[in-house]
């Protein structure tokens, strides 16, 4: 018999994996020559966006105590203060990039879900946020909920640049 999640759990994992399909609605008609273009500007592109998305959602996991790779080289392309570069071959081709923020996205949620309340209740105090975020439930939260929304917005924005339009 599967496991409920228990609550928190689930407040967390159902919107993490809402974003799937909501950064599949962004991306699907981008031409992967352009995935990684500035056009110019300091916008942030979509294979950074996509790459950045994915190695956070695995350092979700591992500041809840969950086993997961971090490559060297993603840490190297996608950490916080990383700057976007552009040029061919820097990013990892566009379907690539989609399978990996897909993929990370659902072990993130499915390690979510294998949560139990004490998990999330923890102090954050050993974080990087813990000047900003109490617990451990506020962090997945952010991290698989906000943050990844306001980076799908910056895609968003770049689809305006790239001369794409809005999304239905």
């Amino acid at each position: 018999m599967p496991v409920t999640p228990c609550t928190t759990a689930s407040i967390i994992s159902g919107p993490a994996r809402f974003v799937i399909p909501f950064a599949d609605s962004l991306i699907r008609d981008i031409d992967a020559g352009i995935f990684a273009d500035r056009f110019g500007t300091t916008i942030n592109h979509p294979a950074f966006v996509l790459g950045h998305l994915a190695y956070y959602a695995g350092v979700c996991v591992q500041l809840l105590g969950g086993e997961i790779d971090l490559l060297d080289a993603d840490r190297d392309l996608y950490q916080h203060g990383v700057e976007c570069r552009e040029g061919p071959g820097i990013y990892p081709a566009k379907d690539d990039l989609v399978a990996f923020f897909n993929q990370r996205v659902h072990v993130a949620a499915d390690f979510i879900d294998s949560c139990d309340e004490a998990v999330f209740a923890k102090s954050s105090e050993e974080t990087p946020f813990a000047d900003r975020l109490p617990n451990m439930g506020s962090i997945a939260s952010f991290m698989l909920e906000g943050h990844m929304t306001f980076h799908l917005g910056q895609i968003s924005a770049w689809r305006r640049v790239a001369g794409l339009g809005p999304t239905s």
